[in-house]
């Protein structure tokens, strides 16, 4: 969460004066953005959250009604390139975290986006890049060493690839920081600003603080845990094998997270 809510900062920060502003945050998840934007837009703005999960929408409804914020937060059911419940010209602020890569048409995205901005308006948006972290080095599996484990590691590598969808891959890997200055341009934004931070420190990708806590995260919210991929992998004895080694090397801390990601923040023309 420490992370996670210096990205937060970051990207509100980006958005500029918040103060009085109507801001509607794309794919709000569990409300990082979106909550902390009810404090600074004050008591003459609001907040839409959105996002495409009902269950969702309704969780936020009930997290900005426990700090008493429902009457400055509006909560709608609707996909990034699909903001036809939000009047074009309403909004001063647009922003979005890690949602551009699960979406497969980012032009139209973008064009939803332009389109309910009023003149002058701003997104300030986050984004990882996936085609600059992967495919990582044979002898790492989400950051941990298990050089005594290659070939295992290969193999539950081939797991994950196969049980993942395709498409959903190629979208999310499918694009770099400069695809997203070009549709970005090509959509009619103005005032382009991207930041691209591509690091390497000591952690690891899922941000696992045990093996059972690796075994059950996953590296995104639609593929398979590392419990499964490996499970349906590994016979039991090359699972007790595999399974060693990362218990060692999360013991060890031997492990490297190497990320990249994009700030990227636009105006909308007069």
């Amino acid at each position: 969460m420490d992370h996670l809510a210096g990205v937060r900062d970051r990207l509100l920060a980006n958005a500029g004066p918040l103060d009085g502003a109507t801001l509607l945050d794309v794919g709000s998840g569990d409300g990082l953005i979106g909550l902390e934007a009810l404090d600074r837009v004050g008591a003459g703005g609001e907040v839409i959250f959105s996002d495409i999960s009902p269950a969702i929408v309704e969780h936020l409804r009930a997290s900005a009604g426990a700090r008493d914020d429902g009457s400055r937060a509006r909560f709608l059911v609707c996909a990034a390139q699909d903001l036809g419940a939000i009047d074009s010209g309403s909004v001063d602020v647009l922003t979005a975290r890690s949602v551009l890569i699960y979406v497969a048409d980012k032009p139209q995205a973008f064009s939803e986006m332009h389109r309910v901005l009023r003149a002058g308006g701003r997104i300030s948006l986050f984004e990882p890049i996936n085609r600059l972290m992967f495919p990582e080095s044979s002898d790492r599996f989400f950051g941990y060493d298990i050089a005594a484990a290659i070939d295992l590691a290969a193999k539950v590598k081939r797991a994950f690839a196969e049980m993942e969808d395709r498409s959903l891959a190629a979208t999310m890997m499918g694009f770099g920081d400069r695809d997203l200055v070009a549709i970005a341009e090509n959509e009619g934004f103005q005032r382009i600003h991207l930041e691209c931070h591509i690091d390497r420190q000591p952690g690891s990708t899922l941000h696992s603080v045990s093996l059972q806590a690796l075994l059950d995260g996953a590296p995104n919210p639609l593929a398979p845990t590392v419990r499964e991929a490996i499970e349906a992998a590994l016979t039991a004895n090359e699972q007790e094998c595999f399974l060693h080694e990362l218990k060692r090397s999360i013991a060890e801390r031997s492990c490297v997270r190497r990320s990249a990601v994009a700030y990227l923040t636009a105006e909308k023309g007069p």
